[in-house]
C-alpha cells in the first residue's frame, strides 16, 4: 500500500512538473552525497542527500525530487528533513526543512554516467538546481531471482541427536564420550 501511495504522489508531482510553470534555474542548493564522482553499484539502493531552498521567498518548498540523467533519466522523489546548519549559514529559518532525502532502489538504473539535478515545485515556478554533480552507476541490473515459497521439511530432536555429523549431540544423548580405539604402537627396532 505505500509503495502505491508513493507511487501515485510521485506520478502526481512529475504531472505537475509538466504543467507549463516557469522554470527557474536557482543556486541555493548543495549535494552532499554521494560525493561528486562516486562510483556505485546498480545492484544496491543508494541515497542522495543534500539541501536546496527557495532563497527568493527564503523558504523550502514541499515538494522536491531528484533527477538522475545520463543513460536513461529517471526523477526520484525526496524527502524534506530538518537543516538547521542551513538555516544559520544563510540566517534564513525559512530554510529549516531545506534538507532532502532521495532513495535510489537498485536496479533502477543501468550503467553509464548520470549527472543529478535538484528539482523544487512552488505554485508559480519548477526551481532546478544544477550542480554538476556526477556520478558513475556500475555492474549489470541482476534480475530477482524467485524464491521458492515451500516450507522445509521439520527435523525432529532424534535426528538431531542421532545425526552423524553432530558428534556433540551423540555425547549428550549417552551422557558419555564417545569411545577412544587404542593406536597401535609401533616397535622400535634397534639400528644394530
Amino acid at each position: 500500500m505505500n509503495k502505491l501511495l508513493i507511487s501515485l504522489t510521485a506520478l502526481l508531482f512529475l504531472s505537475a512538473c509538466e504543467s507549463g510553470k516557469n522554470e527557474q534555474i536557482i543556486e541555493s542548493c548543495f549535494i552532499d552525497g554521494p560525493a561528486n564522482g562516486s562510483q556505485l553499484s546498480t545492484n544496491q539502493d543508494f541515497k542522495i542527500m543534500g539541501w536546496a531552498y527557495d532563497k527568493a521567498t527564503a523558504t523550502s518548498p514541499a515538494q522536491v525530487s531528484v533527477e538522475l540523467s545520463g543513460e536513461n533519466t529517471k526523477t526520484f522523489v525526496a524527502t524534506r528533513v530538518s537543516r538547521m546548519d542551513v538555516v544559520k549559514a544563510f540566517n534564513t529559518p525559512g530554510a529549516e526543512m531545506s534538507g532532502y532525502e532521495a532513495v535510489v532502489p537498485a536496479n533502477s538504473l543501468i550503467a553509464g554516467s548520470y549527472d543529478i539535478t535538484i528539482w523544487q515545485d512552488t505554485l508559480e515556478h519548477k526551481l532546478k538546481c544544477v550542480k554538476n554533480h556526477m556520478i558513475e552507476i556500475t555492474g549489470e541490473i541482476k534480475p530477482i531471482a524467485a524464491v521458492a515459497l515451500t516450507t522445509p521439511p521439520a527435523v525432529t530432536p532424534k535426528e538431531l541427536i542421532t545425526s552423524p555429523s553432530n558428534e556433540s549431540a551423540k555425547t549428550t544423548e549417552n551422557n558419555k564420550e564417545p569411545e577412544k580405539k587404542p593406536k597401535a604402537q609401533k616397535k622400535k627396532q634397534n639400528p644394530l
